[in-house]
C-alpha cells in the first residue's frame, strides 16, 4: 500500500492543496503553522478508510474520524466580536495510491448524505475474507505523533497475549500519542514462549535485528525477567552498558519505542513470513519531527537506517532540521516537499548554512570552521600556485605535494576540488610553454 498524492479541500490551514509523494521517503519541510501536522493528519484520515472493511475487531478507537476542527473555518470581527464560522466549506481529502498491488482513488467527503472511504473499505472487506490464507499480506500503518514520549509505562500492567487476530497489529495504529503497552506485551509474550518452548522464534529474532540495526551503537535488545521490561546492551561514551528502557535518554526511548513498535505490528500482521517478515511487510508509516530528542549525529543518519531497515515502508515525515535535510543529498529515494513553496525542492548543497539560509529562512547563519579553514586552503593554494612558474624541478615537485595535502582535507566536496584543480592545470599549463 502507498499514497502518490494527497488533495485537501477545506481542510484545517488549506483551503486548496496538493502534494505528491516519493515512493520511500518524503520530508515536510516550512515554518511554523505551514501545516506540516496537517498533512500528516489528512493521510492518517485517507488511510483510516482501509481498515473500516476488517471485521469487529478493529475498534472504533482505532479509526481516524474527521472532527469539526478539521473543517477550515475563517474569523471576522463584527462590532467588537471575533466570530470563528466554516460557512457551506465541505471538507474533501482525495487519494490516489495504490491497494492490493493496484492502482485506486478515493476520497473522504463530510458532507450530507456521503458514505464516506465506502470504496476503500470495499477492497480491504475482500482482503478480510482470505485473512487466514498464508498467502494474503496485510499493509503496516503507523503514526507517530510529537507526543509519542509522553505516556509513562506501568511495568505490572504488562501481561502476557493470548492467541488473536493478525489485525491486532492495527490497534491504536493511527494514534499519535505513545502506546507502548502492547508492544511490551507482545515482546515478553515472545520471549516467554521461546525459553518456555526451547525453540528460536524467528519473528522474535527479526524484531531484534530490526532494532539493533537502527541504533548507533546497539548489541542486544531482549526482554528481562528481573526487570520485567526491555533492555538494551550498547556502547555509551565507548562503553558497553546495559540499561532497562524506562533508564534511556529521550533519545533512545524515541528511536527504540518507534523502530520497534514498527517491527511488531509487521510481525504481528504478518507472522507467516517468519525471518523476513521486516524486509517482506509493505506499508506506510508517518513521522511528525522525525529528528524529535535525536542528537545531530543520528538526524544524519536516521534516514538511511530507516529506509535500511523497513525496504518496503513509505515514509512520510516532517522536520525542522538541517542536519535532517542534509541527509537526503543526492538520494534519488526521498523527496524534499516545501509547503510553503508547494512544490518539491532539492537539496543542492551539503552545507548547513545553505540549508537555513536558502532553504530554511534563516538570515545569515553563521559560516561554520570548515568553510573559513576552506576559505584559508584555498588563500593559501593560490599564494603556492604563483610560485610554481619561476621555481625548479624540485622545488615544483614540493610545491605540488603542497597543493595535495591543502586539498586532500576537502576530498568531500567535488566542486571546491574541481575549481581549484582548474586553476592548478592552467598555472602549470602557462609555465611549462
Amino acid at each position: 500500500m502507498k499514497i502518490n498524492t494527497l488533495k485537501l479541500q477545506e481542510f484545517r490551514c488549506f483551503e486548496e492543496y496538493k502534494l505528491d509523494f516519493s515512493d520511500r521517503f518524503t520530508l515536510l519541510i516550512g515554518d511554523n503553522a505551514s501545516g506540516k501536522t496537517a498533512v500528516l493528519d489528512a493521510l492518517a484520515l485517507a488511510v483510516s478508510g482501509f481498515l473500516k472493511g476488517f471485521p469487529r475487531i478493529i475498534k472504533t478507537t482505532d479509526l481516524r474520524l474527521v472532527c469539526p476542527d478539521d473543517i477550515r473555518y475563517v474569523t471576522k470581527k463584527m462590532g467588537q466580536t471575533v466570530i470563528k464560522e466554516t460557512g457551506n466549506f465541505f471538507l474533501m481529502i482525495s487519494a490516489q495510491g495504490i491497494i492490493s498491488k493496484e492502482p485506486f482513488d478515493w476520497d473522504i467527503l463530510d458532507a450530507p448524505g456521503y458514505d464516506s472511504d465506502k470504496e476503500i473499505a470495499a477492497i480491504t472487506s475482500k482482503i478480510a475474507e482470505k485473512i487466514i490464507q498464508n498467502d494474503t499480506l496485510l499493509p503496516l500503518l503507523a503514526y507517530y505523533g510529537t507526543g509519542r514520549l509522553w505516556k509513562k509505562i506501568d511495568n505490572e500492567e504488562i501481561e502476557f497475549l493470548s492467541p488473536d487476530s493478525r489485525l491486532l497489529g492495527y490497534r491504536d495504529c493511527l494514534n499519535p500519542a505513545s502506546n507502548l503497552e502492547q508492544l511490551f506485551s507482545w515482546f515478553k509474550t515472545q520471549e516467554w514462549g521461546a525459553l518456555q518452548k526451547k525453540e528460536r522464534r524467528h519473528v522474535l529474532e527479526a524484531v531484534r535485528e530490526a532494532i539493533v540495526s537502527m541504533i548507533p551503537g546497539a548489541q542486544k535488545v531482549w526482554w528481562d525477567v528481573d526487570w520485567n521490561e526491555i533492555l538494551i546492551e550498547t556502547a555509551i561514551q565507548g562503553k558497553s552498558q546495559t540499561i532497562p528502557f524506562h533508564l534511556l535518554s529521550d533519545g533512545y526511548r524515541n528511536m527504540i519505542g518507534m523502530v520497534a513498535d514498527i517491527a511488531y505490528r509487521m510481525a504481528t500482521l504478518n507472522p507467516q513470513l517468519e525471518a523476513d517478515v521486516i524486509k517482506q511487510t509493505e506499508g506506510i508509516v508517518l513521522i511528525d519531527e522525525i529528528d524529535l530528542h535525536l542528537h545531530p549525529k543520528w538526524q544524519k543518519q536516521v534516514v538511511e537506517r530507516l529506509l535500511d531497515t523497513f525496504p518496503k515502508v513509505q515514509f512520510v515525515a516532517s522536520s525542522h532540521s538541517p542536519f535532517i535535510i542534509q541527509s537526503l543529498y543526492r538520494r534519488d529515494d526521498c523527496l524534499l516537499w516545501d509547503l510553503e513553496k508547494n512544490a518539491p525542492v532539492e537539496v543542492d548543497s551539503k552545507s548547513i548554512e545553505d540549508i537555513a539560509e536558502n532553504q530554511q529562512g534563516v538570515e545569515i547563519p553563521q559560516q561554520s570552521q570548515r568553510f573559513l579553514d576552506m576559505e584559508e586552503a584555498a588563500e593559501d593554494y593560490y599564494a603556492v600556485l604563483k610560485q610554481i612558474p619561476p621555481a625548479g624541478e624540485d622545488e615544483k615537485h614540493r610545491l605540488r605535494q603542497r597543493l595535495d595535502e591543502l586539498l586532500l582535507p576537502y576530498s568531500d566536496d567535488p566542486a571546491f576540488q574541481a575549481f581549484l584543480k582548474m586553476e592548478r592545470q592552467a598555472v602549470e599549463g602557462n609555465a611549462e610553454e
